[in-house]
């Protein structure tokens, strides 16, 4: 049995780039969430952060909130 390859490639974002790409937001801001744990996982390869694709993907799912309705009728 093999062992997926991981395309680092496409798979692996640095955090700049998740930041502004993803966030629109700055690079301090996705530091500051990575620090306070409210992000997606992470890798840390020395100095550097990168995010899975796959795991941002499943951290944006499951921010995923329904609208809550104003009177609790379905019709308005």
């Amino acid at each position: 049995m093999e062992c997926p390859v991981m395309d680092f490639e496409n798979d692996l974002i640095p955090e700049a780039k998740y930041a502004s790409d993803i966030l629109n937001a700055n690079l301090r801001t996705a530091q500051r969430q990575r620090a306070q744990r409210l992000g997606p996982p992470f890798i840390k390869l020395g100095r550097k952060v990168y995010y899975r694709r796959a795991a941002i993907e499943a951290w944006l799912l499951a921010q995923e909130q329904e609208q809550p309705r104003a009177n609790g009728c379905a019709n308005g």
